[in-house]
């Protein structure tokens, strides 16, 4: 368990296991909120893997559950793993802090399923194309630019790096590979590119054409991401100032469904590939 893995991950075990070990407890999670003289919320946040728990909570909840000697020795390890701080990174500081959360789950999910409609995904873009849409958003410092540019790569190291790389199924509308971004140049150089990445065995790439008209995920851009155990996967959904993770069960088989009806909307993979080049051709 203490393997050097993002405290992301760490984060999650813990709050699996905790869940897990209450519900054997037949304790609710008031229970836990009244032992540790703190709010339900918290304790929810710890379930989710959204934050870690100080080592005298742990003790005293672990005391509370009537934990065996094993599953202390278990869950006091997966604790000190999370609550190390995840390295420093030099862009950092430039995500929004709604965004870090997703940044780091996105990098230990084992699958992302995605659907936009109207741009190509952060981390599909080129650096040019990224470069041209933060230039167009207001709300980011000149200085912020470069270092926003290199988290988008980081986020596409995770799906190019030879082993393990994460599974990407990408579905867009028409209008995210026709919406001019960054000039006709900049615009063919990421349409290529995204023909580029959608050869490699772990990437699909889909497009629903103008003509599909209306479909299950219309106005409603998503991502879901799945994880290497398959137990709480999430979806994120995010605005211009805020983001929401949703890890209910029920919540995430919605957005799977809904996302069957987008694939089955689009050109396969083998005619999106050709729709780019045509679009490409055009500019």
């Amino acid at each position: 368990m203490t393997n050097g893995a993002n405290p992301t991950v760490h984060k999650r075990q813990l709050g699996m296991a905790l869940t897990a070990l209450r519900e054997k407890a037949g304790k609710s999670v008031d229970d836990v909120a009244a032992l540790l003289e703190c709010s339900s919320a918290k304790i929810r946040r710890v379930e989710c893997g959204d934050v870690a728990v100080r080592a005298s909570e742990l003790k005293d909840v672990l005391d509370f559950f009537s934990a065996t000697k094993t599953e202390r020795r278990e869950l006091e390890d997966l604790g000190r793993e999370a609550r190390k701080r995840a390295p420093h990174t030099p862009y950092g500081a430039v995500l929004p802090d709604f965004f870090r959360k997703f940044f780091s789950l996105e990098q230990i999910a084992a699958e992302i399923l995605l659907y936009h409609a109207e741009i190509i995904p952060g981390q599909f873009q080129t650096p040019e194309y990224a470069r041209a849409l933060i230039e167009a958003n207001p709300t980011h410092e000149p200085e912020e630019i470069d270092r926003l540019i290199q988290a988008r790569q980081t986020r596409l190291s995770r799906i190019t790096r030879d082993e393990d790389p994460q599974r990407q199924h990408v579905v867009l509308h028409e209008a995210a590979i026709r919406t001019m971004v960054g000039g006709p140049v900049v615009m063919k150089d990421q349409l290529l590119y995204l023909r580029k990445l959608a050869s490699m065995s772990n990437v699909t790439i889909q497009v629903i054409p103008f003509s599909a008209g209306a479909h299950a995920a219309t106005g409603l851009p998503f991502i879901l991401l799945r994880f290497p155990d398959n137990v709480r996967n999430a979806v994120y959904l995010e605005s211009l100032t805020s983001a929401n993770s949703l890890d209910d069960p029920a919540h995430v088989a919605q957005y799977e469904m809904t996302f069957r009806h987008v694939v089955g909307a689009a050109f396969s993979p083998t005619k999106t590939s050709a729709l780019l080049a045509t679009v490409a051709g055009e500019l």
